[in-house]
Formats: structure tokens, sequence, C-alpha cells
């Protein structure tokens, strides 16, 4: 099938790639049987097992390397086939991916030195993130203590750590898990090269990969932001050929619309990055159905960088409500591993104080941690639309945490309600939790990644 046939069927909404990934057993030698993964699947709480059959039709005593079944499972009420099949892990190559989460070294070298690990592939459904959550759960259950997980579609690795959080959270992870945006940019240029931004694992959600070309070092950090919420917008709701849509406001609206890489080409030389002689040979990923975004104004495509200025003030991006919900369904989960950090760190920064004032002199503190919540609060009725309910989600640094209640000091200006401004402080109900991040001197938490803070907290305290 040729590309302009794979266009066609995509924006008809008619074909998809393959989800493809692979957990890789903690336990040297591990043993496992098509029996055994039968029986995992169908003592599932999280989904029903239809139907399983072994491929080959080999006796129930068939080794990790040689397992090829198939399944029928039920899950949020759609039927999905399942494919489970043994790989060699040897023949995997780990060092060519990249990490989708932090991984620790110990789980690394196990899953160098395993021998076999189990695939599950499989089409998604209706809604892609739900989809690639089943696919998660499935792994888990099949593999409930791994070393490591392969996603072949984003090509990276993840964390086992962070699978088991996953799996086992009837709350889907965040989107950027679905996908890897790539950056390519020449070193020897330093801040003059151009980038090259491209995805991989947007296929298997039934749309073309998204791009971005030519575009200026300087604007890099607006444009990543741009692209990624972009790729957000077509995981649920893929915009046609160069159809325009509205990503976000500025002011005024932020207008994209996208052309097929082999149209855009033709303007540009060969040896462009992301050019021609990068989408030469056979079997080249790069050559696969992708768009190349462009902004829209006037009628007129031009490079998104026209927005650069703009977005590094204080966009606002269109998110859907169901993603809305997801990220506030987990803020609030996980707020919990929240509170009882910000508790911990805030009980050392005032014994540090104390025995500042006592002893009235310096004493080498702890590098601050910095907690923000994101908190959805109505906007004023007149920029409101008939429901009545739309929201403006506003970043606040947290000052303190009394029960169900979060005071906090605004981080940005709101567009839409007139009476707050930045710098004011508050008190909200926890109710309006949305999303929430932890800036500590080492790294950044998230709810997604809460789980690395906990696993360090544990070894501290070995």
């Amino acid at each position: 099938m040729n590309n302009t046939e794979k266009y066609k069927l995509l924006l008809e909404n008619e074909i998809s790639m393959e989800s493809n990934m692979a957990i890789i057993p903690r336990e040297k030698g591990f043993a496992l049987s098509v029996s055994n993964i039968k029986v995992a699947l169908s003592k599932s709480k999280d989904f029903k097992l239809l139907s399983f059959e072994e491929v080959n039709n080999k006796n129930d005593n068939v080794s990790i390397n040689e397992i090829d079944s198939k399944a029928v499972v039920e899950y949020l009420n759609e039927k999905f086939e399942i494919e489970i099949y043994s790989l060699k892990a040897t023949d995997l190559h780990l060092q060519k991916y990249g990490f989708a989460n932090n991984i620790d070294e110990e789980s690394l070298r196990i899953a160098l030195e395993q021998e076999n690990c189990i695939a599950v592939s499989m089409y998604f459904g209706e809604d892609n993130i739900s989809s690639f959550h089943l696919q998660l759960k499935l792994l888990y259950t099949i593999v409930p203590n791994a070393c490591l997980v392969i996603d072949f579609m984003s090509y990276r690795l993840l964390s086992p750590y962070w699978l088991k959080m996953t799996a086992e959270s009837p709350i889907p992870p965040s989107p950027d898990y679905l996908y890897t945006l790539h950056c390519v940019y020449d070193d020897s240029k330093g801040e003059d090269s151009k980038c090259w931004f491209h995805t991989h694992g947007l296929q298997r959600c039934g749309s073309v990969e998204l791009e971005m070309l030519n575009i200026s070092m300087k604007g890099y950090e607006q444009m990543n932001v741009l692209i990624n919420m972009t790729i957000k917008k077509f995981l649920s709701d893929p915009a046609k050929e160069r159809e325009r849509f509205m990503i976000g406001y500025d002011g005024m609206g932020i207008n994209l619309c996208w052309l097929r890489w082999e149209e855009v080409l033709k303007d540009f030389p060969k040896d462009l990055l992301g050019g021609l002689e990068d989408r030469e040979g056979e079997d080249n990923v790069h050559s696969d159905p992708a768009g190349v975004l462009f902004a829209v104004e006037d009628g007129n495509m031009i490079s998104p960088e026209i927005y650069t200025p703009t977005l590094s003030v204080n966009p606002i991006y269109y998110i859907t409500n169901q993603e809305t919900n997801r990220m506030s369904a987990l803020a609030k989960e996980r707020f919990n591993l929240f509170k009882d950090t910000f508790y911990d760190k805030q009980n050392i920064q005032q014994k540090q104080n104390f025995i500042k004032k006592i002893f009235n002199k310096k004493k080498k503190q702890e590098a601050d941690w910095e907690f923000l919540v994101k908190l959805g609060l109505a906007i004023d009725t007149s920029n409101n639309d008939e429901t009545g309910d739309e929201k403006e989600h506003l970043w606040f640094e947290v000052l303190s945490i009394n029960g169900n209640e979060i005071k906090g000091k605004l981080l940005n200006q709101p567009y839409w309600i007139a009476k707050l401004n930045e710098g004011d402080v508050r008190t909200y109900p926890f109710e309006l939790l949305t999303d929430w991040i932890i800036y500590a001197p080492e790294m950044t938490y998230t709810p997604d990644t809460i789980y690395q803070l906990t696993i360090k907290v544990k070894e501290e305290n070995q």
C-alpha cells in the first residue's frame, strides 16, 4: 500500500497501525505457560476474558520462548482482539531506545541479561488513551513482576514501577506516553541550527504523524509546547488535511493546519533536516504518512514560528473536557503523596528557620522545593457560554493545606476573571484541583512521575 492510499484511509478513519509493546520479566529463568497466561487474564477485575486460544496448538507446557496465543477481551464495553507472543529479548537492541520516564539502573541491568520477553499486540478502539491503558493492564496482568516495558511504537522504554502504579489505577496515564517527539538539529551550528520536530506513535491512534520543519532554535521552547498541545488534540480529534483548527489563544486565536510532507518538501532543499534525504531507503519510518504543521493567518499558510513572541508570554491552550477530567482525577487520586511531601518539606524548613533564629547564624539549608497546584476557576459570566460552567485553569504556589482547603498565591494573570490578579493569595476547596507539580532540587514530580519520589524515600529509609 502506497502513501497516497494510506493518507486516504487515515483521513477516512478506516485504518490505524497495530500497537506493539513487550514486557521483560524481572525473575531470572522466568517460567510461563499458556495456561498461566489464560488463568491470569481470566482473573483480572479490569477486563473480561471472552476467548483464548493457542495459535499453534502446542502443549500446555510450552516454554516462554515459544508462546503464540490470541485472546479477545472486553474493556469499557468494547471488544479487543489481542495477540500474545514471545520474543527474544537479546534481539531487541534496547540501547537504541529512549526513556519515556526514569528507569533505575538495576532494572536496566536485569533487562539486558534476560533472554526472553512477552509481547502484546492490539488495535486501539474508540478511545486511544483508554486502549493504551488496557494494553498496559494486559502486560502487567501477564507479568506482574517486570524489569522493563518496551513500546515499539514510540521507540521508548517504560519503568516497571510506573507500570505497576498505572496498571493498578482506574485512571489512564498522560497522553504524553502515547507518542514520542523527536527534535533533530545540527549541533555544530549552535543557535543558528534549524530544528526538525517529528513524532512517532500517532499512527496507532489513527492519525498521521505530525512535524514542524525549518524551525529556529530560538523558538524551540515555544514550538515544542505548541506541537505537543497539537498532538493531544489529534489523539482525540485529528484534523483533516488543509483544515484550519484553533489550538489556543494568545490574545487572538492560534490557528494551524497541516499538509502532507510529500507536498511540503517540493519547496525545500533536499538536504534540509527532515528533507528528502532523510526519507530515503526502504523501511524508513520517516517516509510514512506525516503532516507538516503551518500557521494560518489571513488565509495564508506560514511557519508556526509567527506565534513564538506571543507564546512566550501567557498563552492559553485548549484541552478537551475529557483530558481535563482525566488530569483532575489523577491529580486527586495521588494528592495525598503531594500533601505528605509538602508537610514533610515544610516541617524541615520550619526547623531550619528556628535554628537560625536561636543561634543567630546561617545554617546551610536544603535546596528549595516548590509546590504548585492548578485549579479550575469559573470565568466571569460575561465571558461564559450558555451552560455557565466554563473554567480558566490557573497555577498557584501552595502556601498551606488545611483539610480539604488549599491556600495559594496566583502565578499567572487570568484572561477571563476580572477580580483575580497575579500575586493574589486565595483559599480554594480541594474539589477545584485539576493538576499539581512538585519542583525538587534534583527533578520535577507530577501525578504521573510521583512513583519516583516514593521509590527514593524507601531507599533512603532502608
